[in-house]
């Protein structure tokens, strides 16, 4: 799956997937999600730099990638 919006870079956020060219690791945004912040909160009091359509695009992006791993990995123990 090729990424758009993500990026993992061995030295950066310790390989881990983060918004493509920053260090935000879009775990923390999802933790984020789930503790209630919603995507124009995120845009307003943490990431103003990010526009509310890339923070979307990156959180539905890793949504797609995780649901296709896991679906793979379903596959491959079947």
């Amino acid at each position: 799956m090729k990424l758009k919006s993500l990026e993992s870079v061995p030295e950066r956020a310790n390989g881990e997937l983060t918004i493509k060219r920053t260090r935000i690791r879009i775990a923390q945004v999802i933790n984020m999600l789930a503790n209630e912040f919603t995507i124009q909160e995120l845009h307003t009091e943490w990431y103003p730099h990010l526009s509310v359509s890339v923070l979307r695009g990156a959180v539905e992006e890793a949504t797609e990638f995780l649901s296709a791993k896991t679906h793979a990995e379903t596959f491959s123990q079947t």
